[in-house]
């Protein structure tokens, strides 16, 4: 369902740029028309077509590089064209030396180009043409501000929704793996499941990469984008989220690990069959944790205030037994298997630790959530 969303959002994205570029060119060889009286601005339009991007933010960069890497290369051209004349030792020298300009100025893959084409048609064509020169700055310009306020202003792009999107996968993610412990609890956890659920807390790593990259890419959206400025309190949630999530990430891996070293210490045996008041209180304690990033997740998206009482609720609950839990362990450690309690405290520990961050952030995150976004 997420990929299937994913894809719609992706056709829909791409299809709203073209609709975009074609408005910001038609609008861009108009106004070059009216504003500047260029009888034929060709460069207008193709600065527009080159300069809208996926964010507001990148078509300020690539509109910036093109107007920069013209007027760069324009200035080069009119140097060289006094100096070497035109040939084609000149022309040659003239490319190597506008691109390697352009590179100093660290002006990108769009700038770097353009100061060497620009140059190069300023020194074969715009030096028989006057005006040709100022002509091709002004509707450069024209064009890659044209680009930007269209960008900015028809449906501009805001992908906090994705990102939110991969902050649910993620916590989902990390609850399946407690789950998944519990589920293999209930028959005794053996090394072979333990090994499996290790490799599983490790693969959420690609869903923590994923969300991580899906707030940077909100983050982008939102910058320039005046019209959805508002939206910031929004992308403060997901920042501040990311981080407790990260840290959970480590608690559940750690937790997962730990398990793996308790059973290969002794694969002859199994931890925790049903039966064992330790497995009862531990299965109890991971379906309840699975219960609380659920509700987190919620609470991310600021969808109901409630949702903080809730999980306030049930991560008291998670202390109560974990402390059962321990109680429990106790008599392991009366029958001389004090390494086996050490880890099962060190997984108390880490669920402890995944708790006070929840809570923390709950608490943090109900005041940010306002009814503007």
């Amino acid at each position: 369902m997420r990929l299937a969303k994913s894809l719609k959002h992706i056709h829909w994205g791409t299809t709203l740029q073209v609709i975009k570029t074609g408005l910001a060119s038609g609008l861009s060889w108009g106004l070059a028309r009216i504003l500047l009286d260029s009888p034929r601005p060709y460069f207008a339009p193709l600065a527009a077509i080159l300069s809208v991007q996926v964010t507001v933010k990148e078509s300020v960069s690539r509109g910036l590089q093109r107007v920069v890497g013209v007027v760069a290369g324009i200035l080069v051209a009119l140097l060289a064209v006094h100096v070497m004349g035109n040939s084609a030792w000149s022309i040659g020298i003239l490319v190597f030396v506008s691109m390697m300009i352009a590179t100093r100025l660290k002006l990108g893959a769009q700038g770097i180009p353009q100061v060497a084409i620009s140059a190069l048609l300023v020194m074969t064509i715009g030096a028989s043409v006057p005006g040709y020169a100022l002509a091709r700055i002004l509707d450069t310009f024209l064009g890659a501000l044209v680009a930007i306020v269209v960008n900015a202003l028809v449906v501009p792009p805001d992908f906090t929704g994705i990102a939110e999107t991969a902050l649910d996968g993620l916590a989902a993610a990390i609850g399946q793996v407690l789950s998944g412990i519990r589920d293999d609890l209930i028959d005794g956890l053996e090394s072979e499941e333990a090994n499996r659920h290790l490799a599983r807390a490790r693969e959420v790593d690609r869903a923590l990469h994923y969300a991580q990259s899906a707030i940077h890419q909100a983050e982008a959206s939102l910058q320039w984008n005046y019209l959805l400025r508002h939206r910031k309190s929004r992308l403060m949630r997901l920042r501040h989220a990311i981080v407790v999530l990260e840290h959970s990430v480590s608690q559940v891996r750690g937790i997962a690990r730990t398990l793996f070293v308790t059973l290969n210490r002794d694969v002859t045996q199994t931890f925790g069959a049903l039966g064992s008041p330790v497995a009862a209180e531990m299965m109890d304690l991971f379906t309840v944790m699975q219960q609380a990033l659920a509700i987190y997740a919620v609470l991310i998206r600021g969808q109901d205030r409630n949702a903080a009482v809730h999980l306030d609720e049930l991560l008291a609950a998670a202390g109560n037994r974990r402390s059962r839990l321990l109680y429990q362990a106790a008599d392991i450690l009366l029958r001389n298997h004090a390494m086996q309690f050490l880890d099962i405290a060190a997984v108390v520990s880490d669920l402890e630790k995944m708790s006070e961050d929840l809570t923390v952030s709950a608490h943090l995150l109900v005041p940010l959530v306002t009814t503007s976004d």
